[in-house]
């Protein structure tokens, strides 16, 4: 469970965003993280199935969380540690504000999605349950591939 823990947070950790300093009215460009690294394991539909709820309802919750990190910057680029500079963005306060905003907003989003999913997974089929996580899996898989192109 301290592995589960630890990867949330080490996921969570890598795919914020660098805070902003300011240096002589500069800003300093932040930089786009997209990290699926955090995943330690894919499961196959086997694993799933011998694998109780309570085991199964982390999993879900930690690719959720990880979908909801990533997917705002797909369009974007698909590579990791992308700065606006590198992207022809300006980092103007404005841009860099919105950027700040937009952390706050899915941090506060993801917060709220994790205490619902407390709340209904429990009542939630297993079968359902596995097939998201196959789903999810598979999804970020593809994005883990295109930030290696």
């Amino acid at each position: 469970m301290k592995g589960i823990y630890l990867g949330i947070l080490s996921i969570f950790l890598l795919a914020s965003v660098e805070v902003v300093a300011q240096k002589g009215g500069k800003v300093v460009p932040q930089k786009i993280i997209i990290n699926v690294r955090g995943i330690s394991k894919f499961h196959n539909l086997k694993e799933l199935q011998d694998m109780s709820k309570g085991q199964l309802i982390p999993l879900y919750k930690e690719r959720v969380k990880i979908l909801y990190n990533v997917f705002p910057y797909i369009g974007v680029t698909p590579q990791p540690g992308v700065s606006f500079a590198d992207l022809g963005i300006p980092a103007s306060k404005e841009n860099v504000s919105a950027l700040d905003q937009e952390i706050v907003n899915r941090s506060q989003f993801i917060d709220n999605n994790e205490k619902f999913l407390d709340a209904i997974l429990p009542y939630s089929d297993t079968k359902n349950i596995i097939d998201a996580i196959l789903f999810y899996e598979e999804v970020l898989k593809m994005v883990s591939n295109s930030t290696q192109k």
